[in-house]
């Protein structure tokens, strides 16, 4: 398991936060629909078992990925996800627990074994109390994600004020180069020439940084997309209805 460090944080992309949102965001679903599979099978839903092996395989995997960073994932890359997955909220270990709890249960269905029914009730109790972790991780990840933008949005402004002070120390020179120009009379036509081509350069430097600034800006100005704290997804009590 990669160790987390305050490097990492640095390391992780908007696009990578991005896909661990929706990947975490899916295991809200799978996990419910583990559940809900689980208790069809013990009603004698044949066919319910194998959607629960798919879906239970995936969640295990997709968990592994986000704590590990396994493959192309990144794993826990901050303190405020690895104090929710190791610290009081212990997210890793009561997930592991959902995995074999629904490991157990599906062995005790396909062995017929006696205990079936009691597995699956302990499973559907934890399916309301997953739920909610599993959007409290959600939102975790979406709230690194809006760290992130406002390091960028800092980032592109601390880049455009330095552009900026270049610009003006530039047009500073680059006009005493013409006035030294202007100064020297014949001998300085060959170098007016240059000061010219240097004063379009600086302008069209300007234009950009504007350019960035106004887009930005009317950017930041623009109402921002809600994200509703619970999310997509069926509750657990509407589900085993």
């Amino acid at each position: 398991m990669k160790q987390w460090t305050h490097a990492n944080r640095q390391e992780v992309s908007a696009q990578t936060i991005g896909e661990l949102i929706n990947l975490s965001g899916r295991q809200r679903m799978l996990s419910q629909r583990i559940v809900l599979h689980v208790l069809l099978a013990s009603h004698g839903d044949t066919s319910a078992l194998m959607v629960v092996k798919d879906c239970l395989g995936t969640f295990a995997q997709t968990h592994t990925g986000l704590v590990s960073g396994d493959g192309p994932l990144t794993g826990v890359f901050s303190e405020a996800l690895h104090q929710l997955y190791f610290g009081a909220r212990n997210a890793h270990e009561r997930i592991q627990c959902f995995i074999e709890q629904a490991n157990q249960a599906v062995s005790c269905l396909v062995s017929g074994l006696a205990d079936g029914r009691e597995k699956t009730d302990a499973l559907v109790a934890q399916a309301t109390p997953l739920l909610e972790l599993l959007q409290d991780i959600t939102l975790a990840y979406q709230h690194e994600m809006r760290s992130i933008e406002t390091a960028s949005l800092k980032r592109e402004r601390d880049i455009a004020e330095q552009l900026g002070s270049i610009s003006m120390q530039a047009n500073i020179v680059a006009l005493n180069a013409r006035i030294a120009a202007a100064r020297a009379g014949q001998f300085g036509r060959e170098f007016a020439v240059i000061t010219t081509v240097l004063a379009d350069i600086i302008k069209e430097m300007d234009q950009l940084i504007h350019s960035v600034v106004n887009t930005r800006s009317a950017s930041e100005a623009s109402p921002q997309r809600s994200v509703h704290p619970q999310g997509p997804h069926v509750s657990a009590d509407r589900a085993f209805q």
